[in-house]
């Protein structure tokens, strides 16, 4: 890897109009930290920012007097400037020094500095700390390029200070670990976990999204393997499953293992990630097994509750990292009923579909397939139930099975026609019709739909 690379053409357009109005005003302007990392590593970055050594108020004049009218200041004392350039948002920061983090996330004060040298002594990591200039110039005060060949994550100065500074840079770590494959430098990971502690330090929604990017990683169950211990400052129930035996012939792995098993068995999607409701229902779907565990007197393990007691720990986890409402309520769904197989017959999983969402189903058919694949041989066995169950929502969903009562090729107004009186009749006919239709006693049609009904309706009377 080789600093005097032209980057120049990974610049999009809109960086290069605005590191170009900055740089003809007669300052220096970067794309800077993990864009620049990203484009190293031969990858298309998600997002762009910049640095510059001009002041804030220097940033705003340069970019009014150059026809930038969309100006955003509300950062400025931060340093940051934000502007739309060609209808891109863009976030340009002054060089600058933190001042103390009495809170171990922000810091009480920010200094601005010309220095781009000082300005990377205050960042994170090495392989964030590096400036690509508007005609593809690498400045590189850290070496980070050099950590970026080694796939390395290495602190930059010390790592205690880093991380005492803003402990929201532990999970970080192992977010950038987990998503890009980097291994932690010995020093840098002992500091992590000197300082994991102060993660209680920080809020809930900071949290969430770290413990997404490390959930989601390509590289996730490598990672919360090495650094269970440091998970387990957010999430205690963690730490009791690492050697947890399940007396079982069903499982062959502890508890921690058979999870990280089920959250590998988890696709990647387009974007290279999990889905976020996918691998956190991974994470979470034994962690009750713990504290519902108990032998019987064969000496056979049993931990029938987990699934609820699972659900309990997630929903406070939720609640205390501030997960949305939606994403909530479908994990909590997910886990309740990852251990639950209809019976592989048309009537009740056609029951399955009436009761559950189509795209839920689906994610609850990828968790269980990876839970079943992480079992033992003699575990495994219960894919056959699956696959039949699958099979058969497909063959249903290929006929058109009807889903809900407002599919039935009839209405309240057609029973009314027929001769049934209004009112709560027409419920309680059309809830009977449309378990008639489950049952495959009649076929959705209407007239056989106001036949079956009328023969009800005289049977009542």
């Amino acid at each position: 890897m080789r600093t005097n690379t032209d980057y120049s053409a990974y610049i999009p357009e809109y960086c290069q109009l605005v590191l170009g109005i900055l740089n003809d005003s007669g300052y220096e302007a970067y794309v800077v930290g993990g864009a620049v990392r990203d484009i190293i590593a031969g990858e298309v970055p998600a997002d762009y920012d910049l640095a510059t050594s001009a002041l804030p108020e220097e940033v705003s004049k340069a970019m009014r007097d150059a026809g930038i009218k969309s100006i955003m200041d509300h950062a400025a004392k931060h340093g940051t400037i934000t502007v739309m350039a060609d209808g891109h948002s863009v976030e340009i920061t002054t060089f600058r020094t933190d001042g103390e983090y009495s809170d171990n996330r922000r810091p009480d004060s920010v200094s601005f500095t010309r220095s781009l040298e000082t300005d990377a002594a205050r960042r994170d990591f090495t392989v964030n700390s590096l400036y690509l200039s508007a005609d593809g110039i690498i400045k590189d005060p850290m070496k980070g390029e050099d950590d970026i060949e080694a796939g390395l994550l290495r602190a930059v100065g010390k790592p205690e200070l880093r991380f005492a500074e803003d402990a929201l840079r532990i999970l970080r770590a192992l977010r950038l670990a987990s998503t890009k494959g980097f291994m932690i430098e010995k020093a840098t990971a002992e500091a992590m976990r000197e300082h994991a502690p102060l993660l209680k330090n920080i809020s809930g929604e900071r949290i969430h999204a770290e413990l997404t990017g490390i959930v989601t990683g390509k590289y996730a169950s490598d990672v919360i393997r090495e650094y269970v211990d440091i998970l387990g400052v957010i999430i205690p129930e963690l730490l009791p499953m690492k050697g947890f035996d399940q007396h079982s012939v069903y499982h062959h792995l502890d508890v921690l293992e058979h999870t990280l098993a089920v959250l590998d068995g988890i696709p990647l999607e387009e974007d290279g990630r999990r889905s976020e409701e996918l691998a956190l229902a991974a994470l979470f779907h034994d962690i009750g097994k713990p504290e519902t565990f108990y032998i019987d007197k064969k000496g056979a393990g049993h931990m029938d509750d987990h699934p609820e007691a699972g659900c309990r720990i997630a929903g406070r986890v939720a609640d205390e990292l501030r997960f949305s409402n939606h994403l909530k309520e479908n994990l909590l769904q997910l886990i309740l009923l990852h251990d639950e197989f209809v019976a592989p017959d048309r009537i009740s999983v056609h029951r399955l579909m009436v009761s559950y969402p189509a795209a839920f189903l689906d994610k609850l058919a990828i968790l269980q397939r990876a839970d079943i694949l992480a079992h033992s041989e003699l575990g495994r066995q219960r894919i056959k139930r699956l696959e039949a169950i699958t099979g058969l929502r497909a063959e249903l969903t290929a006929e058109g099975a009807c889903l809900s009562i407002r599919e039935l090729k009839i209405s309240g107004d057609d029973l009314v026609a027929a001769g049934i009186p209004a009112g709560h009749k027409i419920g309680e006919s059309l809830r009977m019709l449309m378990n008639a239709v489950i049952e495959e006693r009649i076929s959705n049609d209407k007239d056989e739909l106001i036949g079956y009904a009328m023969k009800l309706f005289r049977e009542n009377e």
